[in-house]
């Protein structure tokens, strides 16, 4: 199997050494040269690389890694699926709604196999909250509500570049909170089905000296009854991320920084949930190998281009 990399930025080297770490040498690059990571001469070393998109696709990978700023995903992503390699694109899919019915066409007609990066799908306790809400049990009750904090301070995020020149703090670019941490929205429509309505209030406080919305809410309507919250901030520091949900039984708590998961029922007994070993590549390295695995098979992802479509409809439509 074929590889094409498209943008060498922290994400994209990531996925890069996951597929030399699951054994995949026929790896190709797409760099425009305006990566700042450090050490990138060495981690390209011996492979191929293009600055031109055309001539990438022209070695016809049979996969198309998009990693590059969200205002580029869709249209790469429409070259990329006209060559027919199958799409493994970083969430969020785009920064507009734009284009999203050609992709939608072309992904169908070729009958490719599409997958949209949230990584939080592979760790182990959503699973297992995944589980368990999939599976009412009478021990743990039916869920009422469930409400998540993700708060990152943006300029400890890549300290070898300034915050302000990254993607994630420019609207050109695709930019700002709502986007770029949407990982709590697509978590919580995994454990717990459809979200039918969302209201949404974003702010663009500028304390960081940046354009784009830095402080969002998030109110949610699940199909379910249930009643969802989030809020997400690059202000806060240290670091938050966090969730509780509350059933008709108890609680459960879930502390991902402390990768803690525990659920106190009515008379305050606490049972926690092991995680024991667990490390953040863990799972990239689970959700790459998912991929390739349903490339191989040819079957559906587990958060493929219409589910995303829908999600990104939903943020964009409020």
């Amino acid at each position: 199997m074929k590889f094409l990399v498209c943008g060498i930025g922290s994400i994209g080297l990531r996925h890069l050494r996951n597929l030399k770490l699951l054994g995949y040498e026929d790896i190709i690059v797409y760099s425009t040269g305006k990566s700042v990571m450090l050490g990138i001469k060495e981690e390209l070393e011996g492979l191929k690389i293009f600055n031109s998109l055309e001539e990438a696709l022209k070695q016809k990978p049979d996969v198309c890694m998009i990693a590059n700023p969200t205002s580029l995903h869709i249209e790469t992503a429409i070259k990329a699926a006209k060559y027919g390699s199958h799409l493994y694109i970083e969430k969020p899919l785009s920064d507009t709604l734009d284009d999203l019915d050609l992709l939608k066409n072309i992904v169908d007609e070729k009958r490719l196999i599409t997958f949209i990066t949230y990584q939080f799908r592979y760790n182990p306790h959503i699973i297992k909250l995944k589980e368990i809400f999939e599976s009412p049990q009478e021990k743990y009750g039916k869920p009422l509500y469930a409400t998540t904090e993700w708060s990152e301070y943006l300029p400890d995020w890549h300290p070898w570049e300034d915050y302000k020149q990254g993607y994630s703090a420019r609207k050109d670019l695709g930019g700002g909170v709502l986007l770029t941490q949407i990982h709590p929205l697509n978590y919580l429509s995994y454990i717990f089905g459809d979200i039918v309505d969302v209201k949404i209030n974003k702010i663009a406080t500028k304390a960081l000296d940046i354009e784009v919305d830095d402080i969002a809410d998030l109110l949610i309507n699940f199909k379910n009854g249930m009643s969802g919250h989030i809020h997400i901030d690059f202000l806060q520091k240290p670091r938050v991320h966090t969730m509780k949900i509350v059933t008709s039984k108890g609680r459960f708590e879930w502390d991902y920084h402390k990768n803690s998961l525990e659920f106190i029922d009515m008379n305050n007994h606490i049972e926690l949930f092991e995680n024991e070993g667990f490390e953040r590549n863990d799972m990239f390295i689970d959700m790459l190998k998912d991929f390739i695995n349903c490339v191989e098979l040819n079957k559906s992802t587990r958060f493929n281009l219409d589910e995303a479509i829908k999600e990104l409809k939903l943020v964009q439509n409020y």
